[in-house]
């Protein structure tokens, strides 16, 4: 079960922490629980969707991926500065190699399902960047903090 720790996200680079199983059960209720604790926030509306999209993809990938099991454990830390949120993505699963997908989007007939999520991330995260290190996989990026156009 999803367990926040932290505060609302003030500008003052406030912490907030997500810790979860690594199922899609979990990841669904640690999503809905990062919802609530940012109602109160003065974010704009297009910064929380494109959020909400990029941690369901990352943390979806995760647990079909990398945790397909459903033993891992997926950390979940968010900081805000005045321009943008700062997020990273923690999980025990097994390791990512993300060179070979790319940045051009996927050619929808080569894919069998899905397949869109790592193009969607590098799309509307900025300062993407994954590394593996003690047994663990680290996804760090920041989403800026823009309105819809």
């Amino acid at each position: 079960m999803a367990r926040p720790k932290g505060a609302r996200m003030a500008e003052d680079r406030q912490i907030m922490l997500i810790e979860c199983a690594g199922t899609l059960q979990d990841i669904r209720k640690a999503l809905k629980d990062l919802d609530a604790n940012l109602a109160g926030d003065a974010l704009p509306e297009g910064a929380v969707q494109d959020l909400g999209l990029v941690l369901t993809e990352a943390m979806t990938n995760i647990v079909r991926h990398g945790c397909p099991d459903g033993t891992g454990t997926i950390t979940l830390r968010l900081s805000r500065t005045p321009r943008a949120i700062d997020c990273q993505i923690i999980d025990d699963g097994a390791a990512f190699e993300p060179a070979h997908l790319g940045h051009a989007p996927p050619s929808p007939l080569d894919l069998p399902e899905g397949g869109f999520g790592w193009f969607i991330i590098r799309q509307l995260a900025s300062q993407v960047c994954y590394r593996r290190e003690g047994g663990c996989n680290m996804l760090r990026f920041s989403l800026p903090l823009r309105e819809l156009s």
